[in-house]
């Protein structure tokens, strides 16, 4: 029998070194990371926002055991609008305007081996 929260601890242990990677990752191709978890109030948060050649990158940060499902199908429509209306608030706080983009990262495998796949402009917000 499987101990659940035994089991919700470790998702949330490889969840947490996956934005590590990922941090990490973008480190390496060039990106400044301005913010870690950035958060509004309870209810939105934003696993990185970076920059890089004067654009903001809204980063969310899935960790997979397997490869289940796409980068983009990870990140589902209630997320998406989080991370927008998030990433309206983030940049509205700013002394400027920036470009932006919302990205996914994914890391699929284990702590010891794994893989990334990042997908810049993941997705756009809706025109109003």
């Amino acid at each position: 029998m499987i101990d659940k929260k035994k089991q919700g601890a470790a998702n949330r242990e490889w969840g947490k070194l996956a934005e590590q990677i990922a941090a990490d990752y973008l480190l390496t191709q060039g990106y400044v990371i301005r913010e870690r978890n950035w958060r509004v109030s309870n209810t939105i948060e934003i696993d990185l926002i970076a920059e890089k050649d004067s654009t903001i990158v809204f980063v969310e940060v899935k960790a997979r055991k397997g490869n289940v499902e796409s980068a983009d199908d990870a990140v589902d429509s209630p997320k998406r609008k989080k991370m927008i209306k998030g990433g309206d608030i983030y940049m509205r706080s700013l002394p400027h305007l920036f470009p932006y983009r919302l990205d996914i990262i994914t890391i699929t495998g284990t702590p010891e081996s794994y893989e990334i796949q990042h997908l810049p402009d993941a997705f756009l917000p809706p025109l109003r």
